[in-house]
């Protein structure tokens, strides 16, 4: 698994392009919709990637964390 899965169909991102995980907050809309080019519905975490996009995920930040620790386990 070097994808993580956002929630959304076809939005999924390469795990060593992830520098963050936030939780959602309404004032980080307008870098969404910059680079995903809108803020669908029911975003509860945000990836903040490498190139410095921020994608919409509808999973959970702690269950996005948790994959993504995962992965990097399985890298070292």
């Amino acid at each position: 698994m070097d994808q993580l899965w956002l929630g959304y169909d076809d939005l999924s991102v390469h795990c060593a392009g992830v520098m963050a995980i936030l939780y959602y907050r309404p004032a980080l809309d307008a870098r969404i919709s910059a680079s995903f080019g809108r803020v669908p519905r029911n975003v509860r975490a945000v990836v903040f990637m490498a190139d410095g996009t921020m994608l919409p995920s509808s999973r959970d930040a702690e269950q996005l964390r948790r994959s993504l620790a995962a992965w990097r386990l399985g890298r070292s």
